[in-house]
């Protein structure tokens, strides 16, 4: 991929900002969408699932129960957002799977990715500085002080694991368990 992931939220940002009600799936009665909710074809939101701003969900997807979408969130076909899991302004591919107990913030992950429980995709300095991503071989600069990752496709995170800001997965990365991802 040549575009570089803070540049793809601002595309995903502004394609979400035309973004129309469609929803050819089942929102569960007890779901909450305070926003524009996209909604593809045999997708399930569940019950106690909170959605606020634009997302836009593919065809086959699980959301929740209590996941809570905000933002400007666009997520693929096939994909799983399960119990506990939040995702604020994200794109995730097709067939990513972030089954529960996790955070995502303002990243992009790619296809056939699979996060487990209890993760943190950080997207926020402590200092509240700039966050550099490195990208194409150089460090650069985003003129963001809120993003998260980039996980390349086929990826395999470990339960428990942190990803700091900025950092980029590349495809096939592997983490173990509670590991802290520095890369």
């Amino acid at each position: 991929m040549s575009t570089p992931p803070w540049i793809r939220l601002q595309q995903n940002a502004r394609e979400l900002a035309s973004l129309t009600a469609d929803c050819r799936g089942c929102v569960h009665p007890l779901a909450v969408v305070d926003g524009v909710l996209e909604l593809g074809e045999g997708s399930v939101v569940k019950a106690g699932t909170v959605i606020e701003g634009r997302v836009r969900i593919g065809r086959n997807c699980s959301i929740g129960p209590n996941a809570y979408l905000r933002g400007d969130v666009s997520i693929g076909d096939g994909c799983v957002v399960g119990n506990a899991v939040e995702v604020k302004s994200s794109v995730l591919g097709n067939g990513v799977f972030v089954s529960h107990l996790t955070y995502i913030g303002d990243s992009v992950i790619e296809d056939d990715v699979n996060v487990g429980g209890g993760c943190i995709f950080s997207n926020f300095r402590h200092d509240a500085g700039e966050i550099r991503m490195p990208w194409q071989g150089e460090l650069q600069a985003t003129g963001c002080n809120k993003l998260g990752c980039y996980v390349g496709s086929g990826c395999r995170i470990g339960c428990k694991s942190v990803i700091l800001p900025g950092r980029v997965l590349p495809p096939g990365t592997q983490t173990y368990p509670g590991s802290v991802y520095r890369g």
